[in-house]
């Protein structure tokens, strides 16, 4: 189910941020800089402290709460992410860019049941994941 947090976000994590703008997260990033939001935009990056221009958090742990976050890690690591996201940390919305779940694997099929579970108990919709995200033009 598509809901505001997805479609008018107040605020963005982008989790695997990077300053390689020719690496999903770096370019994913760049055009959410460069499509001027006006909302709070965070950046989890555990190996850097600033990621084009904006303070880099090593883990999503340490941000506020946020309406949206996009996901640029490997699959591996997206449900514990996921989890944080969702009970900690109130998003509402998530964006999976990452690929390696039910297209691949058995076991990526499993990974992405229990990723859908976890953002259903709170509400929460999803994009992906193996996508590469929506546009608002407003």
């Amino acid at each position: 189910m598509i809901n505001e947090s997805l479609i008018n976000p107040k605020s963005i994590v982008v989790v695997g941020a990077s300053n390689n703008i020719n690496k999903p997260g770096g370019k994913l990033l760049s055009n959410i800089i460069n499509g001027k939001f006006g909302g709070e935009l965070y950046v989890v990056n555990p190996k850097e402290s600033n990621v084009q221009n904006i303070h880099s958090f090593k883990t999503v742990n340490e941000i506020p709460n946020t309406d949206l976050a996009v996901l640029a890690i490997p699959a591996k690591f997206c449900l514990e992410t996921v989890k944080i996201l969702a009970y900690q940390k109130n998003t509402k919305a998530f964006i999976i860019i990452s690929a390696g779940f039910s297209e691949v694997t058995e076991e990526g099929k499993q990974l992405e049941q229990e990723i859908v579970k976890v953002i259903s108990k709170v509400g929460g919709c999803l994009i992906g994941p193996n996508c590469i995200g929506v546009l608002n033009t407003n």
